[in-house]
């Protein structure tokens, strides 16, 4: 009896996860390393799924999962699209969310991250290895050696690369892959507002309407309202028991600039009063603007407050395939413009499951299937990412460059 192709994926975000359900539904041996020891590290709250994430999920999880998914999503908004207000919230503009159309009652709305990451974990907790990284490897002719940071090593017929924009064996695979730190200026503080009765009461209805950022052309504060379709209890009790997901209460997600004279430290410096202090910095940034704004940053959580450092990959145009290939950010990570990377990962996971599959089933080859999926996946997201990188011209179709000039 032959032996199962045996994938290797070093990462365990929303990707690598992904890829792993599909390969696992299709029969495929699968090991999965992540290097944080649980999913507790901050990597922001809400995401945004279109349809072509959305479709890669119907496509890559069981039924029950993509039910939790969809039950588990944001209720629909209007507009589907990243909004730029003025500071009394009139609208400035607004840029349609991409991908293919996406309509109807069961639309694709938005997540929140660690919801979506403990759906695609259920029934993969054999399969997932935590606390422990990839370093490197070795290639040839009869597969792929992994070796991890705690001294052991893995062997397989497939690696995959799915482990972040600064993923060493990405750096192994591709060297010469250069990752570009930046800045999208006022939105690197990040925290969430729990919604209560009286705070809705107070919110106009449109703050819940898409992504959205509201700027009076030096500040800017960008808000993501969360209020899921179903409770998160009841939907796994209705779609999926044996799931375990953390609850989640309603909220609006922020970042937001701080005034000038707000002295922020590096994240590891940051002590007790860090996060008071950036809240104040915040609310002294957004003086004047409508009530709604500073009620909402008034109420931040403290404990939730943390800070990203961004950063986009300008990729390598094309590679020769070999038994080692490259998933979400390590190919193509970009900047959170167009709410587009994790729906491009989640869409690469797809790609890639439908290519092996092609190369077990249909007699195509390793490489040759590993080939064609890197060449869908540059065709789809290289171009993406590009646009990304222009933040301001790109977000709200314009409109924050409008308003800054």
């Amino acid at each position: 009896m032959t032996s199962p192709m045996r994938v290797l994926v070093a990462g365990g975000g929303l990707g690598g996860l992904a890829l792993a359900q599909g390969l696992v539904g299709a029969g495929f041996d699968v090991q999965v390393v992540e290097r944080d020891a649980d999913m507790n590290r901050r990597q922001g709250y809400y995401l945004n799924i279109n349809a072509l994430g959305g479709e890669a999920l119907r496509s890559l999880l069981p039924a029950d999962l993509f039910e939790l998914y969809l039950d588990t999503s944001r209720r629909p908004y209007p507009t589907q699209a990243s909004v730029v207000l003025d500071p009394q919230l009139t609208q400035l503009g607004a840029r349609p969310s991409m991908g293919p159309p996406n309509t109807g009652e069961r639309r694709h709305t938005g997540v929140h991250r660690r919801t979506l990451r403990q759906i695609l974990l259920s029934g993969l907790e054999d399969v997932v290895r935590f606390g422990v990284s990839a370093t490197s490897y070795e290639e040839d002719a009869d597969g792929v050696v992994l070796h991890l940071s705690d001294g052991t090593s893995l062997h397989g017929d497939v690696l995959v690369c799915a482990d972040g924009i600064r993923s060493s064996v990405r750096d192994q695979r591709l060297p010469g892959t250069r990752v570009v730190s930046t800045a999208i200026k006022g939105i690197d503080l990040y925290g969430r507002v729990p919604f209560t009765p009286e705070l809705l009461a107070v919110v106009p209805e449109q703050l819940h309407d898409g992504v959205l950022i509201v700027t009076d052309g030096r500040s800017r504060c960008l808000m993501a309202s969360f209020r899921p379709r179903m409770a998160i209890a009841d939907a796994v009790a209705q779609d999926a028991p044996d799931a375990v997901l953390d609850d989640v209460p309603e909220y609006m997600m922020i970042s937001c600039s701080v005034d000038p004279g707000t002295v922020v430290p590096p994240s590891a410096e940051w002590d007790d009063s860090t996060p008071a202090t950036i809240r104040d910095g915040m609310l002294r940034a957004v003086h004047g603007w409508h009530p709604a704004v500073g009620a909402l940053i008034a109420r931040i959580d403290l404990d939730s407050i943390f800070s990203i450092a961004f950063s986009y990959l300008e990729p390598m145009e094309e590679w020769e395939p070999s038994r080692v290939t490259v998933l979400g950010d390590a190919a193509h990570g970009m900047l959170p413009t167009l709410g587009m990377g994790a729906n491009m990962a989640l869409n690469d996971a797809r790609i890639l499951r439908d290519r092996l599959l092609e190369a077990r089933d249909g007699g195509a080859g390793l490489a040759p299937s590993l080939g064609a999926y890197e060449a869908e996946m540059r065709a789809e997201a290289y171009p993406v990412l590009r646009l990304t990188v222009d933040h301001d011209k790109v977000f709200g179709g314009g409109a924050l460059d409008r308003a800054e000039q």
